[in-house]
């Protein structure tokens, strides 16, 4: 569990040292407070991004041109300290124990994280990237090579792009970056797929349970063809260089992407209610959780249960129940047996107390 965390201009903190001794754990306060924030901060911690934002600048406080965060985190027979700093040039330093560490490949993945959201259902509805960025977070979790392969295929395409810009390219330059960008990009495809099949079994048995209405589900994944092998991807790179060339961009590959939930036979992107795709992106959270597995795992939850009926919010307070801890922000806690024994740490006291 994370018995401490520290910030140090984050969002709207000056400062803030925080002490955890139990699970559930809740952030309580008023909006505007910073209840979202520190749950952002476990986030990041854990996964070097945030849920909210992909600008650095925006996680300073205003005034500010850096930021830290660090927490203390306890197994049952270790402790670790985790440190991250963004400095004035957005330089990112990472220490672990006070030891630097150059990769973030050794740093994230410490602890797992899943965060339950009140925009959720973008994911459902929203543009291709947050369906990208889910499953890319989602897997990297659970398949640690994923994370490289989206590293080194991230820092060619970036390269290539690039180049395809300029009015002249060395074609010598430009094609040493195709098989790292076809053995990436194959390997993040299949990597796709076969994750993508196991969130539908989960997903299609915990809508069984609480919506009995979605009599079939699937999620349907969309990539750029010939993509899924390294070979015809790299041929395809190859032949597709004049017309990248003329679009400015690489016109195919992972990063383009996209994926649909279908229940009963209907597109929740296009023609979902808003209640159904929030049931169904709760449910893609839901079994996220069961197959990033549960005391291993922090859950945190951000004003995210309000909505659910009754049904739903007991299936879930059942299943994350076994996680290894759990941090839930409330504007007003709820009234429940599970919240009894719960830590309360008010955010208004700890401005009162001078923690912030």
């Amino acid at each position: 569990m994370i018995q401490r965390l520290t910030l140090e201009n984050f969002r709207n903190f000056g400062s803030l040292d925080l002490s955890f001794n139990s699970s559930p754990v809740i952030i309580a306060g008023a909006n505007g407070k910073g209840k979202t924030s520190v749950l952002e901060a476990l986030f990041f911690l854990s996964n070097l991004r945030s849920f909210r934002t992909v600008k650095i600048g925006e996680m300073k406080k205003l005034g500010s041109d850096s930021f830290r965060i660090a927490c203390t985190l306890s197994g049952e027979k270790w402790d670790t300290r985790l440190e991250v700093q963004y400095t004035a040039a957005n330089v990112r330093q990472m220490k672990l124990d006070g030891v630097p560490v150059a990769r973030s490949s050794e740093f994230a993945g410490k602890f797992k994280t899943i965060a339950f959201l009140p925009d959720d259902s973008s994911i459902i509805g929203g543009t291709s990237l947050l369906r990208r960025r889910f499953l890319d977070m989602f897997i990297s979790m659970v398949d640690n090579s994923y994370f490289m392969d989206l590293q080194q295929y991230s820092a060619a395409l970036k390269v290539r792009n690039h180049l395809l810009k300029l009015e002249k390219i060395d074609m010598d330059v430009l094609n040493s970056y195709h098989p790292i960008l076809a053995e990436h990009g194959a390997a993040i495809v299949q990597k796709r797929n076969q994750y993508i099949h196991i969130l539908k079994d989960s997903m299609k048995l915990i809508l069984s349970g609480i919506r009995p209405e979605f009599r079939s589900f699937t999620i349907r994944m969309k990539s750029s063809k010939d993509t899924e092998s390294a070979d015809q991807f790299l041929e395809k790179l190859n032949t597709k260089f004049e017309y990248d060339k003329l679009r400015g961009f690489t016109t195919l590959g992972p990063h383009l992407d996209d994926f649909d939930f279908i229940a009963n036979e209907k597109n929740l992107r296009i023609y979902g209610s808003n209640g159904q795709k929030r049931i169904t992106s709760f449910a893609l959270k839901m079994a996220e959780f069961d197959i990033v597995g549960g005391k291993n795992t922090i859950v945190i939850v951000d004003d995210a249960t309000g909505d659910l009926d009754y049904k739903t919010k007991n299936a879930f307070l059942d299943k994350v129940q076994n996680a290894g801890q759990l941090f839930f922000a409330f504007t007003d806690i709820e009234n429940t047996p599970f919240f009894n024994r719960s830590q309360i740490i008010s955010l208004e006291q700890e401005m009162e107390n001078g923690h912030f």
